[in-house]
């Protein structure tokens, strides 16, 4: 029996108290041992596909000169810096990583022979690439050391018919290698680092910090104006940011004109990074006019005319911008990808999204065999905010979801294939 989860974003807090409780946890080995046991499985294995640690979403790294931030020069100020972030997210998840110690898992599961496994992602990369959070990754989640299918970037298992990857190698702002998916295209550093740390993390950073210093804000008011803004981290997909910018805009009126001081100020930082102008110089090609550094000019100019553009022509201007980041290219890749992998494998499953999904992609029924190819999407655990259907605004609730794999001789079937199952629940409570 297999189980893969994703996307649980574990971090240091200093860009907001995000963590998923402990009791989720507890919650959701016990619906585990439940199916083990049901299936009578001899062996489990629980897959974190990536993005489990959060190494991006934290404030510490304005501390450090942009040399020694992750798209710097990989300066051993930048790993010290990793490896203390990393050391401060074990603090703030201490009750959650107990729960997956070897001897935890062992009494829990009894008889069944369990283990964990992990694929990086995009927001762990460094837990990958740096020797030091190595070792703290394995001890945290539990791993054994001698599995060779810990920090692989995919999953595969003929068995259960599955084939697994975090995914952002199908999504161009958080990848930057080529079409072959090497170990050395993963270590290139992708647009979408900075984006996350110096314009999603930055802003709140930088707008309490202009808020305090104008004196119009009372604990109470700061408090709920930094908590509101740090929520940005959780919209998706990343166009729907821009308009939740607006809302807050709105929601907070007698703070516009220092909120669009601090966008002016983030965004004209981002732009003078050196990393940020290699890249732009890199990518933007004059014989494709959608290109993706022309998606990311066009979300800096939505905030260039952020303190010019009245509400409603900002608005007509992150449609256009929406528009222009199209389909979902994880479930376009992995149509592709299975022409690439072995025959028997009927499954691929992949995170990064936070977008629970099961699409169909195709049936063979060719040789008196049924072969079904479907992509299984993990979703995240973190609180996701959904924009209104009428555009009045968003609305945000929490989901858990989790795919589960099984062998025909854990889940018989007249086929005799691996089958799968795929659990989400969700949670509207306001903290």
């Amino acid at each position: 029996m297999l189980v893969f989860i994703s996307d649980l974003h574990f971090v240091d807090e200093t860009a907001g108290k995000h963590n998923i409780p402990a009791s989720a946890f507890e919650n959701f080995l016990a619906n585990i041992k439940v199916h083990a046991d049901k299936a009578k499985a001899k062996e489990l294995k629980i897959i974190f596909l990536g993005d489990i640690f959060d190494i991006l979403r934290t404030e510490e790294w304005f501390k450090e000169e942009e040399v020694d931030r992750p798209w710097g020069n990989n300066t051993a100020k930048m790993q010290e810096s990793a490896r203390a972030i990393l050391n401060e997210i074990e603090e703030k998840n201490r009750d959650t990583f107990k729960l997956f110690e070897p001897a935890a898992i062992g009494k829990r599961f009894g008889n069944i022979e369990a283990e964990t496994v992990y694929i990086p992602g995009n927001h762990d990369r460094l837990c990958w690439l740096i020797d030091g959070p190595k070792g703290k990754v394995i001890e945290l989640l539990g791993l054994k050391d001698s599995n060779p299918e810990n920090f692989k970037l995919h999953f595969s298992n003929t068995d259960y018919g599955v084939y697994a990857l975090h995914g952002h190698c199908f999504d161009k702002f958080n990848y930057e290698g080529g079409p072959n998916h090497t170990d050395k295209d993963y270590k290139l550093v992708p647009i979408g680092d900075p984006i996350t740390t110096e314009l999603i993390a930055k802003l709140p950073y930088k707008l309490m910090k202009n808020a305090e210093a104008s004196g119009n804000l009372n604990p109470t008011e700061r408090e709920n104006l930094k908590r509101n803004f740090q929520e940005i981290e959780n919209v998706r997909p990343f166009s729907a940011t821009l308009k939740w910018l607006l809302y807050q805009v709105e929601a907070n009126r007698g703070l516009k004109e220092i909120i669009e001081d601090t966008v002016d100020e983030v965004v004209k930082e981002f732009q003078e990074l050196t990393f940020v102008k290699k890249w732009r110089d890199c990518h933007d090609r004059w014989y494709n006019p959608f290109d993706t550094a022309d998606k990311i000019q066009g979300v800096l100019y939505f905030f260039e005319k952020f303190k010019v553009f009245s509400t409603g022509r900002l608005l007509d201007i992150t449609d256009k911008i929406t528009a222009l980041f199209g389909e979902n290219e994880l479930a376009k890749g992995a149509a592709n990808l299975f022409s690439k992998l072995d025959s028997r494998v009927q499954y691929i499953v992949m995170g990064h999204t936070h977008d629970p999904l099961k699409k169909a992609l195709a049936l063979n029924r060719e040789g008196g065999r049924i072969l079904e190819h479907v992509y299984l999407n993990t979703g995240t655990w973190r609180k996701r905010y959904h924009e209104c259907r009428d555009g009045s605004d968003f609305i945000g609730w929490k989901d858990m979801t989790y795919v589960m794999l099984y062998t025909p001789e854990e889940k018989p079937n007249r086929h005799g294939l691996p089958v799968f199952e795929s659990w989400s629940g969700s949670l509207k409570r306001e903290e």
